[in-house]
Formats: structure tokens, C-alpha cells, sequence
């Protein structure tokens, strides 16, 4: 008798053994397919990409890269009604079985075998989730492997976790997948908060998003909503309106596609305005565009957040997909208001300082104002305000190339130099003052902040974030002196006059991109205009293109406050208070010679063989200048201007020198 007793004890713990080990190999088997055929959940990371205005309202959408509709959503982000509802009628055990209801699947079998067609279905949300991860046609075998991925759903990733991606992937007619975004294109706001009737249009439309589509059977889908609320025991809503099929403004395209470049999804909340948005780029389209191109605008407030991103307006042309606010683009006169404030805080002149506009020579260059005349001798307000290119020169002089770069740098500017003829990047030079550096309008907006800002520039914003630290471009005396001469600048013909505006413009080399700038109190606006592919247009400039467009702007928006007095009255200090060495720049000690520059060839012979005058052009020193040809000096009749005939063609060799013997010589040939 013990040895049985022994015997069936001894079978148990075997049989037990046995099935303990069945047990972790079935256990590791199925580890082992898991990890072999995981979840594809690709389908629910794809997500379409939805723009916001700061008032949630949508301004411009993109959908996923397969073409839907499609945001991620988690269960306590949705309204618990519609969580309620979808449980009652969808999948009322989901707490309670493991991926599979085999109650349900139970009677669905039962039904068809007595009726012979399918009565209610047995699936559940993580049976559904597993067909729309990969979805498939409606066959046994296909039932059979949503049934095995529904447990692997549940194993791998929890209820919460199935939850999360039926909400993100539920069909809601058309293209549109997943209760965000339904909820968005359909009714306009998030699915934090859903009435009773928008709650089960949702919970309905998955049953059947063709046959209940609401832009195509909204009666069908109201009847089908009625009977889901019904089955729910809920009060149905007297009026149940489908949904309209949903449209997409298109108000900020190009910000869109800034977001997509930098692989952005989801919804992102801007802090653009809505009705600026709209009104500035109805501006813009309307307005006469230069040939083949087109107007980029930024706006932004005092907070310095960006309320208006135009990339480009509606105008046809070549290249017209650029974003004009991003791309890079020579500035022209636009970066001379901060050569001189940083050379009135240097304390190398001030707005009194009177400055010569004279033919200057630089490296062989000698610039010419835009309208091609010399001043002579003026003020520095005046020259900023009249846009004067030599005494703007002769202030980055005083600051250095190098060093005017590398204090935009330091306050977030990204510029970038012309290639030299070997490829490489040039070295920083006085031509940036006439536009030799490009920048972006973004970038050029950011610096005119500065300007109402006390001289200090941060980063702009397009998404609401906290405020980050501030750079100082200018000291608050320089950007205070420097927004006082720009609000004296004139405004564009045909404006009578703006109040507290400091408005620059500038029109790059070879009339490729004419800006217009303003700074107000409550706002800094840039306006860029050209042909979005950089090449010229003809006619194009900065004043008379981009300006009046400026003027347009400045009118839709929020008419600024009355000025205060001391602001209003800001005054530059008398020029007889200022020392004898600000009362006046002090002329480049050295002469030059502006024409013929340095190893110039020159066409000094008509078509009959005699030789023809050769003009001579001088600058800076102490004039009187006198004249050597060849080691010969040239007789200049008083007043003349300075001319030599070359006896044949040939090498020749010029000297200058002026009243204190400072000379400058360059060679010469003659053809």
C-alpha cells in the first residue's frame, strides 16, 4: 500500500514536471514568435501634420506620407462620454479579457450556424486595432491571425496601450483615421470635450465609413448614430447633424512646409493671428508684383512673437515653392542703421557728425549712391536717412567688417558670405554695408526689433514658449539714436505720414530683392520683394516696390498708441556741444585714385586709330591733387576736370599726390 501511495506521488510530480515544462516551452515559443513577428506600427507613427493659428483655429494641413489623415492620441486626452459610449456598444468586457472575448466570439458563432450570416461580431478593440495595423480583406484565416495579434496587442502593450492605438487608427470616413483628427476636421476643436451627438458619430463611423461617410450619406449616418445611442440606453439628441466634409484654408503654406522640411507632425500650435494671416496675404496678392515675382512678409509683435509668415504671395513665377522668409537673400541698404549705431556707441560719431559723400575707392571699388550723385558734405542722420553709400562705408571702417559680422552673429543672425573666385568663402569686407552678405528676412526682421527693444534681440518665436534670453546688438543711447533718424525718414509716395514708424529700405545689387523695414512700438515688419529663383527684376527696388506694400501692412494693423512725450521728443545732442573731433569725420588721410584703377586695360583708340583721352579721378587726401604720367607731370588747367591723351598704346604708369605729398600710383594698359 505505501509503495503505490508512493507510486501515484511519484506519477504526479512527473505529470506536474511535464506540464510545467510544456508550459515554458509553449511560453518561450510564443516569446520567441513575438520577437520574430512583432506589430507592425508603422501605420500609427505615421502622422498627418495640422498648423494652428494662437487661436486653435486651423490654418494650413498636410496629411501623413500615406495619405490620411491621421493624428496619435492617448485615452485621457478624449472625452469620457465617448470613452463610455465606445465601451458599451463596441466592447463592453474590454476590462475584463485578455484581447480575445470568448463569450463573444462564442455567440457570433452560434448565430451563424443557426441563421447563416453573421448577426453581431465578435470582435474586439484590440481585434480591430490588429486589423487596421495591416489591414486585410474580411476571410476566416484573416480573422484567425487578427484573433493571435489581438493577444500579442494585449500582452505586449496593456489595455491603455490597445486603447491608445484604436483611437489613433479607428476609420473615420474619407481619409481621415483616429478620433483626433476626426475630431478636428469634422467639428473644429479637439476630443477633450465632445457633446453626445459628435461622441457617437465617432463611435459610429467606424463601423462603416464608406457607407456612413458624411459628405456623401449623412442621412445614413445620422440613422446609424440614433441606434448607437440607443443601445446604449442614452437620451438621443433632437437634432443629430453630420459633420461637413472638412476644407482646408491654405493660409500659411509655407510655414506648413517649413515644418514638414524639419520632419515636424501632429498638431502645432502657432502663434500666428488668424485674421492678420488672411488680411496680409490678400494684401500682398493684390498688390502689383514685380515681374515674374513675387512679396514675402513677416509681422511680428511686441512680445516678439511672429503673428504673419507670407513666404509668397499668389503671383506665378519660376521658383515660387521657396520660402521667401528663410531664404537667403543680399539685404542691401538694410544693415546700415546698425553700422552706425554701433559706431555711435563706439563713440566715433554721433547723428550730428558731419560726413563726406564723395567718390570713394575701396579695394579698387569705387560705389556710387543710388541715384548715382554725391552729396558732399552731410550729416550722418541725413546719410542714413537718404541711404548714402560712401559715409556707410566709412562708418563700417570705423567698426570693422569682421566685427559688424560677428555681433549679428552673436544675436542669432546667420549670414553668409559670397565664394571667392577659388571656391571659398571671401573674408568679411565694406561691401557688406552696400548688401555683400546674404540673410534671411527672418533673420533681418529679428535685428530690426532691436530698434524698440532697447538694442537688445532674441530669438522670434512661431510656437508659444517661454521667453528666452536677450542680446544686446546696440546699447539702448545707439538704438535710440538710430530709431529717431529712421522715424525722419520719409515714407513711401503717396503715404501723408505715419506716427512713431523707424522705416528703412534697401535694394540689393543688380535689383534682385528691394525690403522694406519698419519698427513701431507694437510691431516690426519686413517686407521682402523679388523674383523668389534670385535673379534680377528689372524696375525692382526697395523704396518703390517693397515700401508701399509696407504701408499696406502697417494699415491693417492695430493703429499704435498715442506717443509719449518723451519718446516723441527724443533729440540728438547740438553739434556745438559735441568735441571738435565728432563735429566732424576726418577724411581718409590717403589720396586715391578712383579711375583708372590698378591694372586696368583700357580702349583708348577710335575706330580710326587715333588715341582718345583718358579721364582721371581722384579722392580723399588734401586736395589740390597733381597728376604724373610716366614720371611726367600732367598740366591741369584750374577747375578742369583731369584728362590724358596716351601718344600710343601701351604700358603707362599714373601718380597722385595731393598738397601734403602724400601720393598713389597704378599701373596701366592701353589698347
Amino acid at each position: 500500500m505505501i509503495l503505490v501511495t508512493g507510486s501515484r506521488l511519484a506519477r504526479r510530480r512527473l505529470f506536474l514536471g511535464g506540464g510545467l515544462m510544456m508550459m515554458g516551452v509553449t511560453a518561450l515559443g510564443l516569446l520567441l514568435l513575438d520577437r520574430l513577428a512583432p506589430p507592425d506600427l508603422h501605420r500609427a507613427r505615421d502622422a498627418a501634420l495640422l498648423v494652428e493659428a494662437s487661436d486653435h483655429s486651423l490654418l494650413d494641413a498636410h496629411t501623413s506620407r500615406d495619405g490620411m489623415w491621421r493624428l496619435p492620441l492617448k485615452a485621457a486626452n478624449v472625452d469620457p462620454g465617448y470613452l463610455a459610449l465606445l465601451m458599451k456598444t463596441e466592447d463592453h468586457r474590454f476590462e475584463h479579457h485578455p484581447g480575445v472575448d470568448p463569450q463573444a466570439l462564442g455567440r457570433a458563432l452560434w448565430q451563424i450556424a443557426r441563421r447563416g450570416h453573421v448577426v453581431s461580431g465578435g470582435s474586439t478593440l484590440a481585434m480591430q486595432v490588429a486589423r487596421l495595423l495591416t489591414p486585410h480583406p474580411h476571410t476566416w484565416t484573416g480573422k484567425i491571425r487578427d484573433i493571435f495579434r489581438a493577444l500579442q496587442l494585449e500582452w505586449r502593450y496593456g489595455r491603455s496601450g490597445v486603447l491608445d492605438l484604436y483611437l489613433t487608427l479607428a476609420p473615420e470616413g474619407r481619409n481621415i483615421e483616429g478620433i483626433r483628427a476626426a475630431s478636428l476636421l469634422y467639428f473644429g476643436h479637439e476630443p477633450d470635450h465632445l457633446s453626445t451627438a459628435e461622441a457617437a458619430i465617432l463611435v459610429t463611423l467606424p463601423r462603416r465609413p464608406s457607407a456612413f461617410r458624411p459628405d456623401r450619406h449623412p442621412q445614413a449616418l445620422r440613422a446609424a448614430a440614433r441606434r448607437t445611442l440607443a443601445r446604449a440606453a442614452l437620451p438621443t439628441p433632437d437634432i443629430l447633424q453630420a459633420p461637413a466634409a472638412p476644407e482646408i484654408a491654405h493660409l500659411a503654406p509655407e510655414l506648413l512646409g517649413h515644418f514638414l522640411t524639419v520632419h515636424r507632425d501632429g498638431v502645432i500650435l502657432t502663434t500666428l493671428d488668424s485674421g492678420l494671416q488672411r488680411r496680409v496675404r490678400d494684401a500682398l496678392t493684390a498688390s502689383p508684383a514685380p515681374l515674374r515675382g513675387t512679396f514675402a512678409a513677416l509681422v511680428v509683435n511686441e512680445k516678439r512673437q511672429i503673428v504673419v509668415w507670407i513666404g509668397g504671395a499668389e503671383h506665378d513665377g519660376p521658383g515660387h515653392a521657396i520660402d521667401g522668409v528663410l531664404a537667403s537673400r543680399s539685404p542691401g541698404s538694410t544693415l546700415k542703421p546698425f553700422i552706425y549705431g554701433m559706431a555711435f556707441e563706439k563713440g566715433w560719431m554721433t547723428p550730428r557728425t558731419r560726413i563726406r559723400d564723395v567718390r570713394l575707392s575701396i579695394g579698387g571699388y569705387a560705389p556710387l549712391d543710388f541715384d548715382r550723385a554725391f552729396r558732399g558734405e552731410t550729416t550722418v542722420s541725413e546719410a542714413l536717412q537718404l541711404s548714402l553709400n560712401v559715409p556707410a562705408i566709412q562708418a563700417l571702417r570705423k567698426v570693422g567688417p569682421k566685427a559688424f559680422m560677428e555681433r549679428l552673429a552673436a544675436n542669432g543672425a546667420t549670414l553668409s558670405l559670397p565664394k571667392a573666385r577659388n571656391g571659398e568663402k571671401s573674408a568679411p569686407s565694406l561691401a557688406i554695408a552696400l548688401g555683400g552678405v546674404d540673410l534671411s528676412l527672418h533673420d533681418l526682421t529679428m535685428l530690426y526689433t532691436a530698434l524698440d527693444h532697447q538694442g537688445r534681440t532674441a530669438p522670434l518665436q512661431i510656437e508659444a514658449q517661454p521667453a528666452t534670453a536677450e542680446t544686446m546688438l546696440l546699447t539702448p543711447r545707439a538704438a535710440a539714436d538710430i530709431r529717431a533718424i529712421l522715424r525722419g525718414t520719409a515714407p513711401p509716395e503717396g503715404v501723408s505720414g505715419w506716427n512713431r514708424v523707424a522705416f528703412k529700405t534697401g535694394t540689393s545689387y543688380g535689383n534682385r530683392d528691394g525690403w522694406a523695414m519698419a519698427s513701431t512700438p507694437q510691431w516690426t515688419v519686413g517686407i521682402w520683394a523679388g523674383r523668389p529663383d534670385g535673379t534680377a527684376s528689372p524696375g525692382l527696388t526697395g523704396r518703390d516696390t517693397a515700401g508701399p506694400v509696407l504701408a499696406e501692412v502697417l494699415a491693417l494693423l492695430s493703429p499704435p498708441e498715442s506717443p509719449a512725450l518723451q519718446d516723441e521728443q527724443e533729440r540728438h545732442r547740438a553739434l556745438a556741444t559735441l568735441s571738435p573731433a565728432l563735429r566732424k569725420l576726418s577724411p581718409d588721410d590717403t589720396p586715391q585714385i578712383i579711375f583708372p584703377r590698378d591694372h586696368a586695360e583700357i580702349e583708348s583708340r577710335s575706330s580710326d586709330g587715333t588715341m582718345l583721352p583718358v579721364g582721371l579721378e581722384a579722392s580723399g587726401g588734401h586736395p589740390p591733387y597733381r597728376w604724373f604720367v610716366n614720371g611726367m607731370a600732367l598740366d591741369v588747367p584750374p577747375g578742369a576736370q583731369p584728362a590724358w591723351t596716351p601718344d600710343a598704346p601701351g604700358f603707362a604708369h599714373l601718380a597722385l599726390a595731393d598738397a601734403s605729398g602724400a601720393h598713389m600710383a597704378v599701373e596701366i594698359r592701353v589698347r
